[in-house]
């Protein structure tokens, strides 16, 4: 009996779960704005490093790219060291790293020191989210996922956001200062609030082989390029190219903002479409984003009618976050926490190369266009999906009275 008590332990033992998820929210709102504060700061960046606005966006890349890379690194971290310590210890390290960008005295060190704080971040939504299924209770995980996953998503345009108005207010360096103190003190909190760290056993690379070679997956890992890509191209797009009028830095700050009611809209609308097949939800959003893309490239110098595009894209790719990271974990079955390290690899790894889209064209409206066109390639990469899961269930059905006679 002695030797299960940890296992026990951990399937049973709850956290506190408003403390626990309030905390997860407010260091996820902050640890992943880090991904986008570089976008405005890309004039003192590149002023600062010697270096183009456009070399500059590798700011944002090396963060994101790196993020992907902790994502996958995050499993094997969280089974070895506790789900615990590798949360307060990875924020303790980007906390570090935080502090030093403003110090690097070039474009190389200050872009290894993004990607440190990049792969310290990557870890932080896989490893909370398998923690908040083995300790919150059951009938209130929903709650906490969507709430942490809107924190995570508002960080796009909070990131921004913030990173306008500090530097306005305090220089570009305060943005990087600020957010160590706070992830420091989220790092003592998170150790605080979280429950003591049991033994656990990875399961290693039959995981990743299962669910790399599943065709019920792998069009999903692909879409996932598509849906956080999209987003970060489009708004380094807005940043280089956008309406002449958005050199008044209150008309940026407005067009961000305005992005923000989205992940309300988002978060309401997600019980009401809780009965829809993940599959179909994901389908649906990314054509609302598509759309709005579409609107995106015909807005011409209107302010107004890019903001009011923006808002629709973020709509939809705010739900079909959500609906795509439900359909990876109900494919995958035992092998859900790998598929979803996977799923959250490439979601990153499409923030990292959107943010170099823009570099392929001067021409904002065929930089909407091309990303419009994504997205319909992702609805068509789910569409696949949900045949090759529909084929599975079928021939599950099939094999189900076989089985039975046979016993």
């Amino acid at each position: 009996m002695s030797g299960t008590a940890p296992a026990e332990q951990d399937q049973t033992g709850q956290a506190p779960f408003g403390a626990t998820v309030a905390v997860m929210a407010v260091v996820g709102l902050v640890l992943g704005s880090q991904a986008y504060v570089t976008i405005p700061l890309m004039p003192q960046i590149a002023e600062a490093w010697g270096v183009s606005q456009s070399s500059a966006a590798w700011a944002t890349s090396a963060f994101a790219i790196a993020y992907a890379c902790g994502s996958l690194l995050s499993g094997p971290l969280a089974d070895r060291f506790g789900r615990r310590s590798a949360i307060w210890s990875t924020l303790a390290v980007m906390a570090v790293a935080t502090v030093a960008v403003p110090l690097a005295g070039g474009q190389g060190t200050g872009l290894a020191l993004r990607a440190a704080q990049g792969v310290a971040a990557g870890v932080f939504a896989p490893v909370v989210f398998a923690y908040f299924g083995e300790r919150l209770p059951a009938q209130r995980l929903a709650l906490a996922l969507t709430t942490v996953s809107a924190a995570l998503g508002g960080a796009l345009v909070f990131g921004q956001l913030a990173a306008q108005f500090l530097e306005a207010q305090l220089g570009w360096s305060a943005v990087f200062w600020i957010t160590a103190v706070v992830l420091a003190l989220g790092a003592a909190a998170a150790r605080k609030v979280m429950l003591p760290d049991v033994p656990r056993t990875a399961r290693g690379g039959f995981a990743f082989g299962n669910v790399l070679s599943s065709p019920r997956l792998v069009p999903l890992f692909v879409t996932a390029l598509a849906v956080l890509g999209g987003v970060t191209a489009i708004y380094t797009g807005v940043q280089l190219y956008g309406p002449d009028s958005l050199g008044d830095p209150d008309a940026m700050f407005a067009l961000r903002a305005s992005a923000l009611p989205s992940l309300l809209v988002a978060v309401l609308a997600a019980p009401k479409l809780a009965h829809v097949k993940p599959t179909t939800r994901a389908g649906g959003a990314l054509a609302l984003a598509a759309l709005g893309m579409v609107g995106a490239a015909l807005s011409g110098d209107s302010v107004l009618v890019l903001g009011i595009a923006l808002f629709v894209t973020m709509v939809g790719a705010s739900t079909a976050g959500p609906a795509l990271v439900q359909a990876v974990g109900g494919a995958a079955g035992a092998d859900r926490a790998t598929a979803i390290a996977v799923y959250s690899f490439l979601l990153n790894l499409g923030a990292g190369l959107g943010a170099q889209v823009p570099q392929s064209t001067d021409v904002f409206t065929h930089l909407a266009l091309w990303i419009a066109l994504a997205f319909v390639a992702a609805i068509g990469l789910v569409a696949l999906a949900a045949k090759a899961s529909a084929r599975t269930a079928a021939a599950e059905q099939q094999a189900a009275p076989v089985l039975s006679r046979a016993r």
